[in-house]
């Protein structure tokens, strides 16, 4: 029975271990998957800017963002902005 309850933990222990482990190596992954969202929802909010006649600027600075998650933050700004200004427009009537 003792020997039992050993390998059950020690199963447990590897599982806790393996679970940190992978959901610390997706990082990467999660943030090329954030940043290619933000880059989606930008380019949809301009062509729907743009269809309505709204001036606008959809460039976005990413001088000094070298990483996914620093570009996903620069094009969800720029994703604010345009929401901003979308907002101006349409709910000024």
């Amino acid at each position: 029975m003792n020997t039992f309850t050993k390998a059950s933990l020690a199963l447990l222990t590897s599982s806790v271990i393996a679970t940190s482990a992978f959901a610390a190596g997706s990082t990467g992954e999660t943030s090329y998957e954030d940043y290619r969202t933000n880059v989606s929802s930008v380019e949809a909010l301009s062509n729907t800017l743009e269809s309505k006649g709204i001036e606008f600027n959809a460039d976005v600075n990413l001088q000094g963002a070298n990483t996914f998650a620093k570009k996903a933050d620069a094009y969800s700004d720029k994703y604010q902005e345009l929401q901003t200004i979308f907002n101006a427009a349409h709910f000024s009537n």
